[in-house]
């Protein structure tokens, strides 16, 4: 008898199962309310014209190192040593 009563309890599960799947499925198919339909823009007055917005100076360190701080030719390569002259100690 205990196989029998366990096909019963299966089946009793199974109904149960598919009632709130039925149930679920009709929750998230429900027919949604309509958006809502979008409102025109505002008009903005002609007469107040908008300012440009500010442009920010870079801040970062490259942009605040000077001219007289970078270095130049001569620093990175040295003297120049093609030189047409003559060096004058001979």
């Amino acid at each position: 008898m205990s196989k029998q009563y366990n096909k019963l309890i299966k089946r009793r599960r199974r109904a149960a199962y598919l009632a709130r799947r039925k149930k679920a499925l009709a929750e998230n198919s429900a027919p949604k309310k309509p958006a809502p339909k979008a409102k025109p823009a505002k008009k903005v007055s002609k007469s107040v014209p908008k300012k440009p917005a500010a442009k920010e100076e870079p801040t970062t360190v490259a942009a605040k190192v000077k001219s007289s701080d970078k270095a130049t030719a001569a620093d990175v390569l040295g003297p120049d040593t093609g030189s047409t002259e003559a060096p004058a100690s001979e």
